[in-house]
Formats: structure tokens, sequence, C-alpha cells
């Protein structure tokens, strides 16, 4: 039986540049063997004394045998695998984990709003977000669900193996009131009437947010971005600190509107997913059949008991919470005693969390300079961990509770085939890590950091993540 052993020692760097002309399709593509690809060489893997972190369990399956086949885990076994042809990577005790889930980010938008609204165009972004996916890949983030943005042509792409990103479960335009989290018109741009509207902002034209009022606009924004290849709809249902004209107490959307958007998800066999603060906004939420709330942070117990009742996930972006927020150069001044007011309060929303068994999900949700986003998802990593005292809850997040929530998207899931999302075992998606370290007890060996804007602004590889696994793929190896 005739075995290929990889013992790499070149950078992942020359890895990726070894493209190849393949005849592989990725879910959801359209490449034909007659176009250039950067699918690296599909073989059969098996992966040699790993201990595997299966992504449910607070524990280390040590000294076994994984055997991926095509794209799927097919073997996991103490026992000797033997495979005709299989490429053979050594764990020597290493740990296997699944790929990680990035359940909120917004690869399309990669500068801060004010130059995305006066100096921007849709190549700038499109230009940008191919290097953020690949260096959000090469961090182990194996899949991202976009919560806002003109993320399918990306997506598309990165299906055909023309860029390199991992899976993406696009919300398409997310959608907001007039007066909204997505209205980022000028101050005169806003009319009271359509005859009397001025132009529309960047982020409208770019396929960003789209205002909406009254149920049949509402309906249409829902529509446009399902026909669009949306996965799921993000609709803004409360106020923001990076928006001009709502207030963060704000309630935004009447029920009305609101219920017709779940309505039309519905239909389609989807889920809404909705940017919220408050329990009233919440409620109102949960009344029409919304099934994930983004953020969150000023919830009640009362409200957080009727989530987990109802099954809603949480994906909140805990850096909002962190001292280090004040540091943010995106951040008013006027503001940071409202943050800091805040944070006082609801510095234990990790722990009541927990408390009342809400499903929770990891967010990275930074928009800006791309740079400083991947330090914030580091930095993410680490906060989680000192927010909810636990490695373990905080990789949960990442890697099964995500799966979960990106497997609500039912069959406008384009890599449903593909097999289960963020666990480790038969018959699931092979997107998977080799990691140097157990992160159940240390999780900088996955980038976790406890710097921010401190740390150093300069994209570094994570050395302990060895190896990285998408569909079967490998991206990376740097043993």
């Amino acid at each position: 039986m005739k075995k290929h052993v990889i013992k790499f020692k070149m950078s992942a760097i020359a890895l990726l540049s070894a493209v190849s002309m393949t005849s592989a399709i990725a879910a959801g593509g359209g490449s034909s063997a007659a176009e250039p690809s950067l699918f690296p060489e599909r073989t059969n893997t098996l992966f040699t004394n790993v201990n595997v972190f299966n992504g449910t369990e607070n524990k280390l399956y040590e000294g076994l045998n994984v055997l991926v086949e095509g794209n799927k885990v097919t073997k996991i076994t103490a026992d000797n695998i033997t495979s005709d042809g299989a490429t053979v990577i050594e764990g020597n005790g290493k740990t296997l984990m699944p790929g990680l889930i990035d359940g909120h980010a917004h690869l399309m938008i990669s500068a801060h709003f004010n130059s995305v609204e006066k100096d921007m165009d849709l190549t700038d972004m499109a230009y940008r977000a191919t290097l953020v996916s690949k260096r959000a890949l090469m961090d182990g983030f194996t899949t991202v669900r976009d919560m806002g943005g003109p993320a399918m042509g990306l997506m598309r792409n990165i299906n055909d193996g023309h860029v390199i990103g991992p899976r993406i479960f696009p919300s398409g335009t997310f959608i907001s009131q007039t007066s909204g989290h997505g209205d980022f018109r000028d101050r005169n741009d806003a009319g009271f009437s359509p005859s009397t509207a001025g132009d529309l902002s960047n982020f409208e034209r770019m396929g960003i947010g789209a205002v909406a009022d009254g149920v049949p606009e509402a309906l249409k924004a829902a529509r446009t971005n399902l026909r669009n290849g949306a996965t799921q709809i993000k609709i803004m249902a409360g106020g923001g600190g990076s928006s001009r004209f709502d207030p963060i107490d704000t309630v935004q959307f009447s029920k009305e509107e609101t219920c017709a958007i779940v309505e039309a998800a519905k239909d389609w066999n989807t889920y809404v997913g909705a940017h919220v603060f408050n329990d009233r906004a919440m409620n109102r939420l949960m009344d029409c059949g919304v099934k994930s709330f983004e953020h969150g942070f000023f919830m009640n117990d009362e409200t957080m008991q009727r989530i987990s009742k109802e099954g809603v996930y949480v994906v909140p972006q805990m850096w909002g919470l962190s001292p280090d927020l004040a540091k943010n150069p995106l951040m008013p001044a006027d503001k940071l005693p409202m943050v800091a007011k805040l944070q006082e309060m609801f510095g234990d929303y990790g722990e009541r969390l927990l408390k009342n068994n809400v499903k929770v999900v990891f967010a990275s949700d930074y928009v800006g300079v791309h740079m400083d986003a991947e330090r914030a998802r580091r930095y993410e990593i680490w906060w989680r961990t000192q927010a909810f005292g636990s490695n373990f809850e905080v990789l949960k997040q990442m890697t099964s509770t995500a799966g979960e929530l990106m497997a609500l998207s039912g069959p406008r899931n384009p890599y449903a085939a593909a097999g289960k999302l963020g666990v480790v075992e038969v018959g699931a998606a092979a997107d998977l890590l080799l990691v140097d370290g157990n992160p159940l007890e240390d999780v900088s060996v996955i980038g976790a950091t406890d710097k921010w804007f401190g740390a150093d602004p300069v994209y570094k590889d994570i050395t302990t993540i060895n190896v990285v696994m998408k569909d079967g793929y490998v991206y990376k190896n740097n043993l």
C-alpha cells in the first residue's frame, strides 16, 4: 500500500503559490477544468497520532488516527488505518480540531466608514476583501457568516477557486429603516418623500446597506437579497455606536415590517438575524420569529430566559464590553463616558448568558481598516475567555455551536453536501486544524492575544496553527 508522507519545509506562501489546474468544483462553485484555480491538489489525507478536540466535549481524545477521504472525515480510530495513496500528516501528539467559525464578520467592509462613503468604490472593497479572506483562512477560520455587505461575489469566487478564503454564509445588504443603523446618508440626503429625497449613500450604491420603510419596501429588500444568494437575512432592529442618526436605545422596524421580512425568509426556508441591543426590541423580534441576535448586550435575565426557551442564538462581539474599546481610533471622544457606563452596568453579560443557558456564537464584528480587524479577531478570542471564564466555552462558540447556527440556513446553505461544520466526527466536513498545543489549556495556540490596538499592526502567521484544511484541501502546512 503506497502512502505519501508530508514533511514540507515550504512556507504557507510557497504552498499557496503552487497553484494547479484542477477539475474539482467547490460547493456552490462553477469552475471548469479549463479555468485557472487556486485550489491546492486534493488527495485523501491521513492524520496520524493526533489528540482530537471534537468541538463538543471539554476533553482531548488522545492518540487517534483520522482519515479524510474527499471532503469528509471518514474514520476516527486508535487503530492503524491503511489507505491506498493517502497523504500522511504525522501529528506527533498535536491537537486536531474543527476549523474555526466566525459567526459575525464583514469581509467586504475593510475601511473606515467615512472612507467608504467618500473615497471608495466597489473595486476598492473587493480587492481588499481578497486579502481579508485569505488571512481569515490562514488564521484557521474556515467558515465566516458575513452579516452585511456585498459578499456574494466574493463567496462565488472563493468557491470557484479564484480567491483563497473561508466558506462564506452571506447576508447581502443589511436592511435598515430610515434613521436606522444602516442609514448612512448625509443629513440633507433624506427627504420626507421619494420626490424630495437626495442621493443614495455609498453604502446603498455598493450594496452594503439598504434603507426600507413600510412592508412593501422591507419585503422587496429581503427578497432582493434572497434572489442574489443570501443564506440568511440581516436587519437593523436597534441603534448603534457607529451610526449618526440612531441612538443606541432606539427600537427599529415596526412589528409588521419585521414579521414581513421573517416570513419572506421563511418562504425561502431560511431565517433572519438582527442587530439589536435592548429588551423591547428583542421581544418584538422573537414575536416575529427572528433566530439570531447580534450583540444584544443590554438584555435582562427575563429576556435571556425567553431566548433560551425559544432557541435563539446570541452572537456578541465581546470586545464591545472591553476597556480596550476606548483605544479604538474610531470611537468618538464624546461617546467614551457612555461606553464606560455601559461596561460597568453590563460587565457580567457573558456570565449571565451562560447562567441562563443561552446558545452563544463567536463574533469578531470589526469594521474598519483590515489590519485592525485582524488584531480585533485575535484579541476577541482571548477577551471572551475572560468574559465567559472558560476556554472550552469559547472554543465551542467557535466550532460546534456556530456550526448549528450555520445549519439554520437549510437549503440556502451552499455547503450542505459537504457535511456538518464545527465538529470532528465521521461524516463531518473536512474543515480541520492541526495545532501545536492544547487550546483547552492555552488559547494562544490558535492566535489569542491580550493585545488589541497595542499589538503589532503587521500581519504575522500564527505559527502554532500548523495545518489548515478546508473542504479536504490543505491550504496551509508549516510543519
